[in-house]
């Protein structure tokens, strides 16, 4: 029993590890399955990176605001010190700062609010999400004991030396002190934010009896998150076609973001409210990603140039139904702890 629990803990671990990059990186569209085995390239920053904020979310008593605060440190180091695509103007040849460059910060506040939400919401949350569906009733347990954080947290480090490394050696573009700077502090608050928001207290069961109005049910939070996730990644090109000027698309997004966090942080608090939720979130994000990613292929390149075919968009479609069988699978064993109970 002792044995089965440790091995199920560790593959939990697992599976959240490798989750991470295959949500960010490859149902985006920035690589196809012809590329899979970069995820043992990947998985020490993204995969480690979600794993340690979840169990230190997770550790401490703590819920998802903590995770959000935590995701937004990690997307601020990944973009602002390891790649420092908030500062560099040519990062992978992009120019991604063009649009809606501001001088005075060395930065596009439209390039910033995009890629800072989506590790937030995709490289983050959504893999965690879906990991904690298959979890069931250990779901906000911790899953590693302190050796297997020492190896996350090993390999973490690693992840980020290699990821500033390589951006180095593609660019030789360094950011300025003060934006280093700022980027520091930000980080700083935001971790500070996880540990002092919220408290044990907060981390209810969410299987208990709660008292007013129902919580919608869980094809109306899909439909929901797959709507607002969709207004969200299309916001800047829809304002770029229409000439609108770049804050158009920051306060789409910002609205976005709003309207979600409004809206889920008050269902959460309906009666009923409980894990298969939390995966018809996941549902809508992950399908939104695959949208975007298939998009890219059936044009024939990935979101990064490369070029594509049959076989990547076959491999797409692949990916993404595997993760959704995750996804399936959580709501199965959800729905069977609940009648257990």
């Amino acid at each position: 029993m002792i044995a089965g629990t440790f091995v199920w803990r560790i593959a939990l671990a697992v599976l959240l590890a490798a989750l991470s990059p295959i949500v960010a990186e490859f149902l985006l569209g920035d690589f196809s399955i012809r590329n899979l085995g970069l995820l043992f390239a990947l998985v020490p920053l993204y995969g480690c990176g979600a794993l340690l904020i979840r169990e230190a979310a997770r550790r401490t008593g703590r819920g998802w605001p903590t995770i959000v605060l935590l995701g937004t440190a990690f997307s601020l180091l990944e973009e602002g010190f390891l790649t420092q695509s908030l500062f560099n103007p040519n990062y992978v040849g992009q120019r991604l700062l063009d649009y809606g460059y501001i001088p005075a910060w060395g930065t596009s506040l439209n390039w910033s609010v995009f890629v800072l939400s989506i590790h937030v919401v995709w490289s983050i949350a959504t893999p965690i999400l879906i990991a904690e569906g298959v979890a069931s009733d250990r779901r906000t347990q911790p899953w590693l004991k302190t050796p297997g954080l020492l190896i996350a947290g090993l390999l973490f480090v690693l992840g980020c030396a290699a990821t500033a490394s390589y951006s180095l050696k593609s660019s030789p573009f360094v950011a300025t002190r003060p934006e280093f700077l700022a980027v520091g502090l930000l980080v700083s608050f935001a971790i500070v934010g996880a540990f002092t928001i919220g408290s044990r207290a907060d981390q209810r069961d969410d299987q208990r009896a709660q008292t007013g109005s129902s919580a919608p049910r869980t094809w109306w939070v899909f439909l929901a998150t797959l709507a607002i996730a969709i207004v969200f990644m299309m916001a800047e090109s829809l304002a770029r076609d229409r000439g609108m000027p770049p804050v158009a698309s920051v306060l789409v997004r910002v609205a976005c973001e709003a309207t979600a966090a409004v809206s889920i942080v008050r269902w959460s608090r309906e009666r009923g409210w409980g894990p298969r939720h939390y995966l018809a979130l996941s549902a809508g994000l992950t399908l939104t990603y695959a949208l975007f990613g298939l998009a890219a292929f059936l044009q024939g390149h990935t979101n990064l140039g490369a070029p594509t075919d049959r076989i990547d968009i076959a491999g797409q479609i692949v990916l993404a139904s595997a993760v959704f069988l995750l996804i399936w699978w959580g709501a199965a064993r959800s729905r069977i702890s609940s009648i257990n109970q």
